[in-house]
């Protein structure tokens, strides 16, 4: 899935637009956690609702989702 925004972020909670990269679906205002691990692992393996892949399964690499704070930065 594609990260199409990201919004409504309080400390590391926010919600995010995403597109399929298979076929075009979006889903929007759905959770997420902002840090390295849910931009690097959890969103390339998520499941499109509408065709069952993943940015994974396409074999298609992943934007780099920049996150509010460091990773060793306590909030």
């Amino acid at each position: 899935m594609e990260v199409l925004e990201k919004y409504n972020q309080y400390r590391r909670d926010c919600s995010i637009d995403l597109r399929c990269e298979g076929c075009g679906a979006e889903r929007t205002n759905a959770g997420a956690y902002d840090d390295r691990n849910f931009w690097d692992n959890v969103v390339p393996a998520m499941k499109c609702e509408a065709c069952g892949e993943s940015t994974n399964s396409l074999g298609l690499e992943t934007a780099v989702v920049p996150t509010k704070y460091a990773e060793d930065e306590v909030v």
